[in-house]
């Protein structure tokens, strides 16, 4: 009974993986087809922080905006306090008094019929801004000096919306092996958002790094269809963005277009994170929730099939989850070298080791149970 069952389940592996190697070959041929921007028009630009409890974190990326090499009269800052308990309002009128730069302070209103907290304020920042482009970036970030002009030079005629590599900063208080794992894991979705946008395509946008024309945000009508959503904002923007086929969407890998951030303290958060970006997931368009599906059977029946074969040897699942490991290889080695992020490839196989357990647990506590994000419990909403 259990060599038939491993052998169907093998049967079962081999399509699965056939259909994983294809989309992924497919975001693999992406990549090579990015190009940098070209546009040298300074356009006006409102750079807009959700914070909420980031007295740590808010004057750094405040600090690393000033000292843009972009002209002064054409940026604008908006921070958005997003109900804080500690000291970020104050240290935000600090700066405020004392910049060149008009930076903005505004409440985020509780009142508010949206869902999403981090919609909520976003809107509210993009209704007092009269920029051409909007950036959104996260307050715990910190931007090198040339992040804004490299991600305005994306902005050729009819691109509607730029995202952007954010890394994570190397941090003492957690080990190299913990940074590795998570910053590999974190950028291969980013990988995957890359080659889409180099196909034509749109997936996934980080928030913490992402552009877009008001033009474009409007004629798509925004938020107007995300209100009763609390996760995958960006994401769904940038689609919404893309989806009328009068806008492009670019990625932007120049060094200086990436912007950082610190990573997570514990691996209770990093579950906690990725099952908060699984939400989004169930908005994604067809081909890609096949491929999400299939990809997710696959994991399971690995999961199953592998410890079996060590009483019933079956060479199938092993050759599955190596054709796997190969193909993820490929297509990280050619980001990693795109955005000059190689460091982080000594940690593949350990990463992918741990990948295939890590997104069943993700996926499955995203889907059914809920997580914590900037002191809120949040549950996964009905789609």
């Amino acid at each position: 009974m259990m060599r038939i069952f491993i052998e169907y389940t093998s049967v079962l592996l081999i399509f699965l993986l056939a259909v994983y190697v294809r989309q992924i070959l497919f975001f693999f041929r992406g990549l090579a087809r990015l190009t940098k921007g070209k546009n040298t028009v300074q356009h006006s630009v409102t750079v807009i922080i959700p914070a909420r409890n980031e007295e740590n974190y808010i004057e750094r990326i405040l600090n690393s905006l000033l000292i843009q090499d972009y002209p002064k009269e054409k940026l604008a800052i908006i921070v958005i306090d997003d109900q804080s308990t500690d000291r970020t309002p104050e240290i935000v009128k600090e700066i405020a008094q004392r910049s060149t730069v008009t930076i903005t302070l505004l409440k985020s209103d509780i009142t508010s019929t949206i869902r999403s907290p981090k919609i909520r304020a976003m809107t509210l920042g993009i209704q007092h801004s009269a920029s051409e482009i909007i950036i959104t970036t996260d307050a715990d970030c910190i931007a090198s000096p040339g992040w804004i002009s490299a991600i305005n030079s994306y902005f050729e005629e009819n691109v509607g919306v730029v995202t952007g590599l954010t890394k994570y900063g190397k941090d003492d208080r957690i080990s190299s092996p913990f940074w590795g794992i998570q910053f590999l894991d974190f950028i291969s979705y980013t990988a995957i958002a890359a080659g889409a946008i180099g196909m034509k395509r749109v997936l996934v946008s980080n928030g913490s790094n992402m552009a877009f024309s008001i033009e474009a945000f409007d004629e798509a009508d925004g938020f107007d269809a995300l209100t009763h959503i609390n996760t995958g904002d960006d994401s769904l923007l940038a689609q919404k963005i893309a989806a009328s086929g009068k806008w492009k969407a670019r990625f932007a890998f120049d060094d200086d277009a990436a912007i950082s951030t610190h990573p997570v303290m514990t691996w209770k958060a990093v579950f906690h994170q990725r099952m908060r970006w699984v939400g989004q997931t169930a908005y994604y368009p067809p081909y890609m929730m096949f491929f999400m599906i299939c990809t997710f059977i696959m994991y399971v029946a690995l999961t199953i099939a592998l410890p079996l074969t060590l009483v019933e040897w079956n060479i199938i699942p092993w050759i599955v989850v190596t054709g796997k490991f190969l193909t993820d290889y490929l297509i990280m080695h050619r980001f990693a070298t795109i955005t000059k992020t190689s460091d982080a490839m000594k940690y593949f196989i350990v990463t992918a080791i741990i990948h295939i357990p890590f997104v069943l647990i993700s996926t499955i506590g995203g889907y059914f149970f809920s997580f914590e994000w900037k002191e809120r419990t949040l549950k996964k909403e009905s789609a």
